[in-house]
C-alpha cells in the first residue's frame, strides 16, 4: 500500500466526533473547523482524492497544523492523523520560498559561527542559546573498561550547531553508564523537516544514509526528541531511542549520584516526546534523579510550543502567539534555568526569553545532569 492510499484508509476512520477538538492547539487559537484534526482530514481527504483543488487556502489549513499529535493521543478510533498530512503536504509538495528544508535551521548555527549577517528572526534565533563550542568529531568513544555496547549517537543536522554542550553531555554519560559511543561519519539529518514539509525523496534519501552508517550497532539514541520520533517511525531496526528514554529507564537503577541543583528549575515536554512517543513521564523520572531539586512543569506535557520543525521561522506569527502562555508562566516564576529534550523547542523558547529580557539557562536536561554527575 502506498503513502497515498494509506492516508486514504485512515482518513476513513475518522469518524468526526469532535473530541480532539479542545486538545488542538490551532483549533483553540484560531476556532475554524478548518484548523482542526477533522477540518484538516476532511480537505486532506478531498485533496488526495482529486475533490479539492490544491489551491493558497488549502495550503494555508494544512501547512498551519503543528504535527504535534495531541489530536492523535485523544482520538477514540486511533486514527493515525499525522500520516494524512504528511500524504496531503506530499501532494502538495513544498513551498518554493524554503529551499533546502533539510538544513535551514542548520544554517543559523554555521552563520553564526562565521560572523555571517542574518535578518531579524534568524539572527535572534542563532543566538538564542548560550555555550557554543564545537560538537564532537565522528568516531568511536569508549567508557572505561569493557562496553556493555555500542551505541550509535545521531548529532542532527541543529543540534549539531546549536547545542554542541548537549552531545558531549551525552557521550559522558552513556560511558559513565558503560556504553561506548559511535558517531558515524556524515551521519546529520534524520529527515523529519522533509518528512512533514512535502519533501519525501529526500527524507528517504536521509533515511537511507542514516540506515547504512548506523548498521551493526547495538542500538542509537538521538539527542532531540523530534528526531527520535522520525528515527522510530522510519528506521525501527535499528532500534532508535530519544536520550531521555534511555537515560530514565538507566540512570535510576545505576550507581551514578548527582548533586542537587541549588536553583529553580522549569522542565518543558515537547510535543515529539509526550504525543509522538508517548514518553512524557520519562522526563519527570529523569530528573527525580537529582536529588532536593526544585522543579516544576512549563505548560502542559504535550502542548505544542509552537516551534514545530519549520514553523518558527515559517509560520512566525501564530509560533509566537503559542509560545506566549509558556512565557507569560516563566515571568512569573522566574526559574534560573529551563529543561526542555527538543533543539526547536530550545530556540523557540528562548529567543522569547530573551526577547522579554528574562535572564534564563536553556539547557538539554542530559547537559544538566552532566553537570551535576559526582564522580566515584
Amino acid at each position: 500500500m502506498n503513502d497515498r492510499d494509506a492516508a486514504l484508509q485512515a482518513a476513513d476512520h475518522c469518524v468526526k466526533c469532535g473530541l480532539c477538538l479542545p486538545y488542538c492547539p490551532t483549533y483553540r487559537l484560531y476556532a475554524d473547523e478548518a484548523d482542526s484534526p477533522r477540518g484538516r482530514i476532511a480537505l486532506a481527504d478531498g485533496l488526495l482524492r482529486g475533490m479539492l483543488a490544491p489551491d493558497a487556502t488549502l495550503r494555508e489549513h494544512l501547512e498551519r497544523c503543528l504535527l504535534c499529535r495531541a489530536c492523535e493521543v485523544h482520538c477514540p478510533s486511533g486514527v493515525k492523523f499525522s500520516r494524512i498530512i504528511d500524504a496531503a503536504r506530499n501532494e502538495l509538495g513544498p513551498r518554493q520560498t524554503v529551499p533546502s528544508l533539510d538544513r535551514p535551521l542548520a544554517r543559523l548555527g554555521l552563520a553564526l559561527a562565521r560572523n555571517l549577517p542574518l535578518p531579524g528572526s534568524r539572527a535572534r534565533l542563532a543566538r538564542a542559546l548560550t555555550g557554543g563550542g564545537s560538537a564532537p568529531a565522528s568516531g568511536h568513544y569508549p567508557p572505561p573498561g569493557t562496553p556493555r555496547s555500542r551505541l550509535g549517537l545521531l548529532t542532527g543536522c541543529v543540534t549539531g550547531t546549536q547545542q554542541a554542550g548537549a552531545l558531549h553531555a551525552a557521550i559522558r554519560l552513556l560511558n559513565a553508564l558503560g556504553h561506548e559511543v559511535v558517531i558515524p561519519p556524515a551521519a546529520t539529518c534524520c529527515g523529519a523537516l522533509a518528512a512533514h514539509h512535502g519533501d519525501p525523496a529526500t527524507a528517504a534519501r536521509q533515511a537511507d544514509a542514516l540506515r547504512k552508517a548506523f548498521a551493526n550497532l547495538d542500538g542509537m539514541v538521538a539527542i532531540a526528541s523530534g528526531c527520535a520520533l522520525q528515527l522510530h517511525e522510519t528506521l525501527p531496526e535499528l532500534g532508535p531511542e530519544d536520550l531521555v528514554t534511555r537515560l530514565a529507564r538507566e540512570l535510576p537503577e545505576s550507581s551514578l549520584r548527582f548533586a542537587p541543583v541549588d536553583a529553580r528549575v522549569a522542565l518543558h515536554a515537547p510535543c515529539t516526546l509526550a504525543n509522538g512517543l508517548r514518553r512524557g513521564d520519562d522526563l519527570p523520572r529523569l530528573m527525580g534523579c537529582l536529588p532536593d531539586t526544585d522543579w516544576r512543569p512549563l505548560g502542559q506535557p504535550g502542548d505544542c510550543c509552537g516551534a514545530a520543525g519549520m514553523h518558527l521561522l515559517t509560520q512566525r506569527a501564530q509560533a509566537e502567539r503559542l509560545r506566549q502562555s509558556l512565557l507569560d508562566q516563566l515571568l512569573r516564576e522566574r526559574p534560573a534555568l529551563l529543561l526542555t529534550s527538543n533543539i526547536g523547542c530550545a530556540l523557540h523558547l528562548a529567543e522569547g526569553a530573551r526577547a522579554h529580557g528574562l535572564e534564563i539557562e536553556v539547557l538539554h536536561p542530559v547537559e544538566l545532569l552532566a553537570r551535576q554527575l559526582e564522580q566515584a
